[in-house]
């Protein structure tokens, strides 16, 4: 744990520019109980029609999610929750449900939950950014049938009404597109890459971001002062009145920079001697394209 007075750093990837100071909520994952029980054989036709019922539940609420997130930030981020409909639909997984429940004779809750949770622990230990998101996927969608099948309602992330910079150790698509943008100031996470569902959505959101900082959560605690610097990776806590003075005049300067640049981004890019230049930019991923159309560049390259 930190120094309560001590100003700590930590380092990770900066993922949704922006600098963001104020007090730090900690997330930390608990773990949902779940019950475990025998089941008759005669009992099996009832708990299948429940996961069933629990499957067309779920593909309801994702569809709803999907449809709030394409309203309120686009179609493009919206997507990201394809890959939850999919899991849903997956046939290798729920068949595997199914001949357990006839095997083992356990209750679904119990049965559907180890399924899930090894097909994602399979995929989280691949070396590939792209997979190791499904295993988060997975585990999304895991959470989300479980509680139907007990009756719950989907979990919303306990977080106070003040403005905050969340830390968390990961957070779910589900998690990241229920954030109010007007309460979070920033988002720091033990895990995650360029290319992650929080990346994403917290560009869209236009909420500073930093991933990959390993183990922050276990080293800070709510109530703590933060300051989160999306464009570097760097979340700083307790910053000292020399750190604080610091980015006050990086956030002066980078506001007279946007405005300066403002004005020149409708501006030709025209030689004295007529000569039109095509201005292009470079970009990592495809979300990338409408910050570039934004900004007045011409292409991509």
């Amino acid at each position: 744990m930190t120094d309560e007075s001590a100003e700590t750093r930590f380092h990770g990837v900066g993922v949704s520019p922006g600098i963001a100071r104020g007090n730090i909520q900690v997330m930390r994952d608990e773990l949902e109980e779940i019950d475990r029980y025998s089941i008759a054989p005669s009992q099996v036709s009832a708990e299948i029609a429940r996961f069933e019922s629990a499957l067309v539940q779920t593909r309801i609420q994702i569809l709803e999610m999907q449809q709030k997130i394409a309203e309120a930030i686009g179609t493009k981020d919206a997507g990201i929750f394809d890959a939850h409909l999919l899991v849903v639909e997956d046939r290798t997984l729920i068949d595997e449900v199914l001949r357990k429940l006839e095997c083992d004779h356990l209750n679904v809750e119990a049965i559907f939950h180890d399924v899930a949770a090894k097909y994602a622990e399979t995929l989280g230990q691949i070396d590939d950014p792209y997979l190791r998101e499904r295993a988060l996927d997975i585990q999304d969608v895991m959470r989300r049938v479980v509680r139907n099948l007990q009756g719950k309602a989907p979990k919303m992330m306990p977080l106070p009404g003040e403005a905050h910079i969340l830390v968390a150790h990961n957070l779910t698509p589900s998690d990241t597109a229920s954030l109010d943008r007007h309460r979070v100031l920033g988002i720091a996470t033990d895990l995650g890459s360029r290319t992650s569902h929080t990346a994403i959505m917290a560009r869209s959101l236009t909420i500073p971001a930093a991933v990959g900082l390993h183990d922050v959560t276990e080293n800070v605690e709510s109530g703590a002062m933060g300051l989160l610097d999306g464009y570097t990776g760097l979340l700083i806590v307790n910053p000292s009145p020399e750190t604080l003075a610091y980015y006050g005049k990086v956030e002066v300067r980078q506001s007279e920079v946007s405005k300066e640049l403002a004005v020149l981004r409708e501006r030709s890019a025209t030689t004295l001697d007529g000569d039109h230049i095509v201005l292009s930019a470079n970009i990592e991923l495809p979300d990338d394209v409408t910050s570039v159309s934004a900004n007045g560049a011409e292409g991509i390259g």
